[in-house]
């Protein structure tokens, strides 16, 4: 398998925790320091999604990840229980895809996307 794994850049551990644990349902796989009071660097995982949050990161300019998921619409249910915010709800795009737009508590844009769930548009063929 060849994976590829995102460090999004966040101001404060427990509080990006809070909104991934507990808001997007993902598990903490690690969470590393250099040593006692230094920033915190953790891996968390939801089946075979892997993201690295760090606040290396932070001040620093948010990013942007596709997240590419299976169904949608369960994860749009998921935000919607667990008060998660989402920017922009599933919506069929022009080119086949349907994705779904949220941001973290420091600005970081997850664009959720299930490939191939309708026709693509001429315009993308």
């Amino acid at each position: 398998m060849e994976i590829i794994c995102a460090i999004l850049p966040i101001d404060d551990g427990e509080a990006a925790k809070k909104f991934y644990v507990d808001g997007l349902g993902f598990t903490v796989e690690f969470e590393a320091r250099h040593e006692p009071g230094f920033p915190a660097h953790i891996g968390i995982r939801s089946g075979d999604l892997f993201m690295h949050i760090s606040e290396h990161g932070k001040g620093q300019e948010p990013g942007e990840v596709y997240v590419f998921v299976d169904d949608i619409e369960a994860w749009h249910q998921r935000c919607l229980k667990n008060n998660v915010p989402v920017s922009q709800p599933p919506e069929k795009r022009p080119w086949g895809n349907t994705e779904m737009n949220l941001n973290d508590p420091y600005g970081n844009l997850l664009r959720v996307t299930q490939i191939g769930t309708h026709e693509i548009g001429d315009q993308y063929r």
